[in-house]
């Protein structure tokens, strides 16, 4: 008798359980519910001084340089130093790889380990470095 009330139990608690879930659905607003601002809607504009340091991290590579590169973070300090990592696919497998140097910023662009300057843009918390083998748009991070 005792399975038989044990069965009617787990049976009821079944025949509940899909009243549970009638909660009315809320549509959200589509700009009210946008985490990340897509790069495409940003409009960027050309800077010639910019605070870059901080933690910096990749949303957007394109050209050459998108062939191996799937990500890359820049840590800049505002003393002139920074520290990268990329992670890259190097015979087919991701791997990690590292540099350190300094970097500069002029009325021509930014310059890293006192190579000639590329153009840099910014727009709402995003900068856009452009040289010949791509294109890098780096979202502003925090370090934690």
């Amino acid at each position: 008798m005792r399975a038989a009330s044990t069965v009617r139990v787990v049976l009821l608690a079944a025949a509940a359980l899909p009243l549970a879930s009638c909660i009315a659905s809320n549509v959200v607003a589509e700009q009210d519910r946008m985490v990340v601002r897509p790069v495409a809607s940003l409009e960027f504009r050309p800077v010639t001084a910019l605070a870059l340091d901080g933690l910096w991290e990749s949303v957007e590579l394109t050209g050459d340089v998108a062939v191996s590169l799937r990500r890359i973070w820049y840590v800049f300090s505002a003393g002139g130093s920074y520290t990268a990592a990329a992670l890259a696919e190097v015979d087919g497998a991701p791997s990690f790889q590292t540099l350190s140097g300094t970097w500069a910023m002029s009325p021509e662009g930014l310059s890293l380990d006192g190579a000639a300057p590329v153009p840099v843009e910014e727009a709402d918390g995003h900068v856009r470095i452009s040289a010949s083998t791509g294109r890098v748009v780096l979202r502003k991070g925090a370090l934690q």
